[in-house]
């Protein structure tokens, strides 16, 4: 069979993904090289960026260079020569999801009555966060999935499956999002230069990991993002004044995450709504402030001495198990 060397590197990106994935010897060696890229990264997302973008590079060598696929081929340069427009259907399709999340993640806040801006963990059976900062919504439906295919994820990779329930059916949407970014951004590798072809197949990737796992504020989805705005904008021949709109709109888009985070904060005291609890728990660790307790909710407030790491932690192992789940307000300053 024909290939070429983008083909060539997909290959041997895919083989190595199937290492990772089917030993352990090189689980911590790929999270601390893949941690600028992939924040909070586990070897899952590591073997996911390695499998996607060898996939891509590998079809697009395919469609290339094997003459069966010339129907799709010249159909794709007919719609978009330079792959351009592809790749603008990809970003807006990315961006419409990781929007409709952030949807999903206000209505279920909405729905037990608190405020947008707040961390959900579910706590039943296991612990798993979600929040407009990083969402997890279409996480869970992978994990849902995978959970009723037993075996297909090692047991040590959080799926977030139990975060499933709280926001089913709507996050459905991203099995249909998905692999229409994963068509549009494979379209839209055409047959450029080499290098053109592996970066954005990277961009790509990155940007379809953090729209499945940490939203539209993720370190990948902005990564990714960024990357995409850059190759979609610049032209031949390259001036520098090209890379301002580009680089406008990814720190636009970080800085309304930021003012997010300083919207949300609460420096004064951790405020946790706690769903349905079912069993009592020892809450004697903590600095309680006060307690309110009403029909299915008890609102705690807690001091803010502690990282909000530090509490997340400490209140899995408190309510896991023990009730539905809980809302909590974050300390933005924590951090530093």
């Amino acid at each position: 069979m024909e290939i070429d060397r983008t083909g060539l590197a997909g290959v041997i990106l895919i083989l190595l993904g199937l290492i990772i994935y089917a030993t352990s010897s090189l689980d911590q060696l790929v999270m601390m090289l893949t941690w600028p890229l992939l924040s909070g990264s586990s070897e899952g997302k590591a073997v996911l960026l390695m499998i996607l973008m060898g996939s891509l590079l590998v079809l697009n060598s395919l469609i290339n260079n094997r003459g069966f696929l010339a129907p799709i081929k010249n159909r794709a340069l007919d719609f978009s020569p330079d792959g351009k427009r592809f790749l603008k259907w990809t970003i807006i399709i990315i961006l419409f999801t990781c929007l409709v999340g952030i949807l999903i993640e206000i209505s279920l806040r909405l729905k037990y009555g608190v405020s947008p801006l707040t961390i959900f963990v579910s706590t039943n059976p296991t612990s798993t966060t979600t929040s407009p900062i990083h969402s997890h919504v279409f996480k869970s439906a992978f994990g849902h999935l995978a959970d009723n295919f037993g075996g297909l994820v090692p047991e040590h990779v959080h799926t977030g499956s139990s975060l499933y329930s709280e926001v089913a059916p709507w996050n459905y949407i991203i099995f249909i999002t998905l692999p229409l970014a994963y068509i549009t951004g494979f379209l839209s590798l055409n047959n450029r230069g080499v290098l053109y072809r592996i970066v954005l197949a990277f961009a790509l990737t990155l940007a379809l990991i953090g729209m499945v796992d940490g939203g539209l504020y993720s370190q990948p989805l902005l990564i990714g993002m960024g990357l995409l705005f850059i190759l979609y904008f610049v032209k031949r021949p390259f001036q520098f004044r090209q890379l301002v709109l580009p680089v406008g709109l990814i720190l636009l888009l970080t800085l309304s995450g930021l003012a997010l985070e300083l919207a949300g904060n609460n420096s004064s005291y951790h405020e946790i709504t706690v769903i349905n609890q079912f069993q009592p728990v020892d809450l004697s660790s903590y600095n309680v402030l006060s307690i309110d307790e009403q029909s299915n909710r008890t609102i705690i407030r807690i001091d803010t001495s502690d990282s909000d790491k530090n509490t997340l932690e400490s209140l899995f192992n408190t309510y896991q198990g023990r009730a539905q789940g809980f809302f909590m307000t974050w300390n933005f300053f924590s951090y530093f």
